[in-house]
């Protein structure tokens, strides 16, 4: 086998030195880089051939056809090739029970879930000064079993610097050793498994840190490693300005003429893409999206694309459910444009999703992309049915042929303007607006996240509207572009608030999305900000990166929370995070037991006020009312239900009752038929779910 994996690697190398050619990933160049409802049947014969080809012809097929577009049709069978040796070895090494879940899991299980999401050292510690290791949080997942959530999301906790809370990746394949290393990582995993959680985990890719061998490398002579990122020996001529919509943007002026607009994601630290570095005498300039420190790796080299196959692979075979693909607009870059949503993207994503359904078809792949609504959608893809081999058998399924989840961001801030001004208009209009995506494929749903409350993509007034009203509550970012905090900083620290925001969340279509902490009302933690950016400044100072600013307003949503003060929450329902725990594990276990919460049809209903915001989740015959009370004001909301239902519900009788499944009280509904008009009444912040007949 030794013998083996060396030809191979020979056999790379030398091609790699024959067709390395230009050295350089430049930025101004498209030149392509050369770089070293589920069915099962069982074919005897075709099996065989299929066997040996590892990957189905539909799916060759499609892989063919999207590596062509990234790197030429002239290097297509040799990339292809050497992917399926990638393939074959990650299908040798495969755990059989994986294999066996690769036959059988349902084909869209994903929409079933209720994901949490952690920083392994900061959720549950036995003290806010001391960090976790995995072995610790292992103490986290009767917890997590109690609030009833089923897919566990661990930010990032591969090897890292950690300058930017792990996001800057020195090696994807290992795991972080103050986090204790991949021993109690995997002693994890299978104790999270044991107790029926699904796992999800970052896939970060678009680029690395600074500490990465590839970079360590070319620091230190080896030039040609600089073609694993996106490198140029030209700074480009520059200009920047503020766009209202866009925020600060960089006008680059390329060799070729053109011009690059680029969005800059942190003007406040950064002034502008590139970072200088000099090797053996001479000046470099390397593209960074992000932090100078998190390096944009070149996708247009093959090399590159091998290795986060190999990266894919590992997580994957170790029990991966799901993988979040961090800032994945951005991954190619071209000149004359924003490097942003290009269709070479498009092309890589198609490989690695192509690639997952071929080796881990159990596993899906969600979709991080900031972007309007216009934009996310595709990055679905094109829904098709397909077929995988896994042991000799041929799985026919119905998938997108890129991701099967996505963040929806513009639920968020619609969602919190409707917060600000009790008025449901600007989350009906957001509902309106999204446009409808693959039978098979899901939006992913979130109140707060580890980031800020993004700003980007809404409109000017709608940006100044969330800014204003909570930049006091939190703190700024981008700005003006976003706002950082916790959500019960922004709610006032109101538990009948808090309550209500979820249950918006825990109501609507999609996959819920839950931050550690929210669900007890954690606050703003400014000292974990403080001591983020002296970290950032120390490292900084070693690198002598020049930064702008090392204070990130991310890190007050961030920090270390106790193991007590989540396990105090679920011991009573008289205090203030008591309160809203006990809640939110109601409303979960609710989603869990009614289908028509999960995978149900929405229908907004009409209301006289615009405070009340009222909707019928169907699904196979069941109904359920939902009725959120936006505002801090008691009133009798007056809803127009479809004429079917009332008469339904009325029976000839004026007053009906029914079953607020929250509390599993009778509510008592005001019915008439002459105006087609229900009317309850509502208490501050109150919610209801209703059984219709």
């Amino acid at each position: 086998m030794k013998k083996q994996l060396i030809n191979i690697a020979i056999v790379g190398l030398v091609f790699a030195i024959l067709t390395a050619n230009p050295i350089f990933a430049q930025e101004n160049t498209d030149t392509q880089i050369t770089a070293p409802q589920n069915t099962l049947t069982e074919k005897s014969d075709q099996n065989l051939e299929s066997e040996q080809k590892t990957i189905s012809p539909k799916l060759e097929k499609e892989l063919k056809t999207e590596i062509s577009k990234v790197y030429g049709s002239e290097q297509t069978n040799e990339i292809y090739n050497r992917i399926i040796e990638i393939a074959q070895k990650a299908k040798s090494e495969r755990p059989q029970n994986l294999k066996q879940d690769d036959l059988t899991r349902p084909n869209d299980w994903y929409k079933d879930e209720i994901i949490y999401m952690f920083y392994v050292d900061q959720f549950g510690t036995v003290t806010p000064d001391k960090p976790n290791q995995f072995k610790d949080t292992v103490n986290m997942l009767d917890y997590l079993k109690k609030l009833g959530v089923t897919t566990i999301y661990m930010l990032p906790f591969a090897d890292s610097p950690m300058e930017d809370a792990g996001f800057d990746v020195k090696n994807p394949q290992n795991v972080r050793k103050d986090l204790g290393g991949k021993p109690q990582f995997e002693a994890f995993i299978k104790e999270a498994k044991a107790k029926g959680f699904n796992i999800k985990a970052d896939l970060v890719l678009n680029h690395f840190s600074d500490q990465h061998e590839w970079f360590q490398q070319a620091q230190k002579g080896d030039i040609d490693k600089l073609n694993y990122f996106v490198t140029t020996e030209t700074m480009p001529e520059y200009t920047k300005y503020v766009d209202p919509k866009l925020g600060t943007v960089v006008e680059y002026k390329e060799p070729d003429g053109s011009i690059s607009k680029r969005r800059l994601i942190f003007p406040e630290i950064t002034e502008n893409n590139y970072r200088k570095i000099t090797i053996e005498g001479k000046d470099y300039y390397v593209y960074h999206t992000f932090y100078p420190f998190q390096l944009d790796i070149n996708w247009k080299n093959p090399e590159v694309l091998y290795y986060n196959l190999g990266t894919l692979n590992y997580w994957a075979n170790l029990g991966v459910d799901i993988f979040r693909l961090d800032a994945i607009p951005y991954l190619i870059k071209e000149n004359g444009t924003n490097a942003e949503n290009l269709p070479k993207t498009h092309s890589i994503i198609k490989i690695l999703s192509l690639y997952l359904q071929s080796v881990a078809p159990r596993t899906v792949l969600q979709a991080e992309a900031c972007q309007l609504p216009k934009d996310v959608i595709p990055y679905f893809g094109t829904e098709r049915k397909s077929e995988t081999i896994v042991d000799g058998k041929t799985r026919d399924f119905k998938r997108t042929d890129e991701v099967q989840i996505a963040y929806n961001f513009p639920y968020m801030p619609a969602l919190w303007a409707s917060f600000i001004t009790e008025d449901s208009k600007y989350f009906k209009d957001a509902v309106k607006q999204t446009p409808t995506i693959p039978e098979s494929a899901s939006w992913a749903t979130f109140l707060r996240v580890h980031d800020e409350l993004t700003l980007e993509m809404v409109t000017p007034e709608m940006r100044e509207l969330i800014y204003n009203a909570l930049e006091s509550k939190g703190a700024p970012f981008r700005k003006g572009f976003g706002v950082a905090g916790r959500m019960a900083n922004f709610l006032d620290e109101n538990h009948d608030h808090i309550e209500m925001a979820f249950s918006v969340l825990l109501s609507m279509p999609g996959i819920p999305i839950i931050y550690y902490g929210d669900e007890i009302g954690a606050k703003n933690n400014f000292d974990n900000a403080k001591k983020s950016a002296d970290l950032r400044k120390k490292k900084q100072f070693k690198s002598k990166i020049k930064l702008l600013s090392f204070f990130d307003s991310r890190d007050i949503n961030r920090g270390s929370l106790t193991k007590q003060a989540f396990y105090d929450a679920t011991t009573s329902t008289k205090t203030y995070s008591g309160k809203i725990f006990h809640k939110v594990q109601k409303m979960i276990e609710l989603r869990k037991e009614i289908s028509a919460l999960r995978r149900g049809t929405l229908s907004i209903l009409k209301t006289e006020k615009p405070y009340i915001f009222a909707y019928i989740r169907s699904y196979q015959g069941e109904k359920y009312l939902i009725v959120n009370n936006l505002a801090n004001k008691r009133c009798t909301a007056e809803i127009d239900l479809p004429k079917e239902v009332l008469i339904k519900s009325l029976k000839s009788k004026e007053n009906i009752y029914l079953k607020n499944i929250l509390t599993d009280e009778e509510y008592k509904l005001k019915v008439s038929l002459k105006d087609n008009k229900t009317r309850l009444l509502m208490y501050p912040y109150a919610v209801v779910w209703l059984k219709l007949p």
